[in-house]
């Protein structure tokens, strides 16, 4: 890994941690569900086909149990698929509100 490249990382780790502090700090662990995976592509050009590239990843998860996560997931496929649907619409739909 080049400088630049972990002088990124290290400064997504560190933007990551704030968040965690930051649901830590309101006491919010209940109340916050969060799914973050930050990855930087290195593209190998020496490997054998499968391997091209490398990731050096960023992760962070706040879930209370697969169910959480299957709802994380759902919204992340949800939005992927339509990103112009709007956000009520889509937790809606997952039977979640923001009221």
């Amino acid at each position: 890994m080049d400088p630049i490249d972990k002088e990124f990382i290290t400064e997504v780790y560190s933007l990551v941690v704030q968040i965690e502090e930051l649901i830590k700090k309101y006491e919010y662990e209940d109340k916050v569900m969060s799914a973050i995976v930050i990855g930087l592509m290195q593209i190998k050009d020496d490997v054998e086909e499968g391997d091209e590239v490398q990731l050096q990843s960023v992760f962070s998860y706040n879930l209370d149990g697969r169910v959480e996560l299957e709802v994380i997931k759902e919204l992340m496929d949800t939005q992927y698929e339509d990103p112009d649907d709007d956000i009520d619409t889509l937790l809606g739909d997952l039977g979640i509100s923001l009221n």
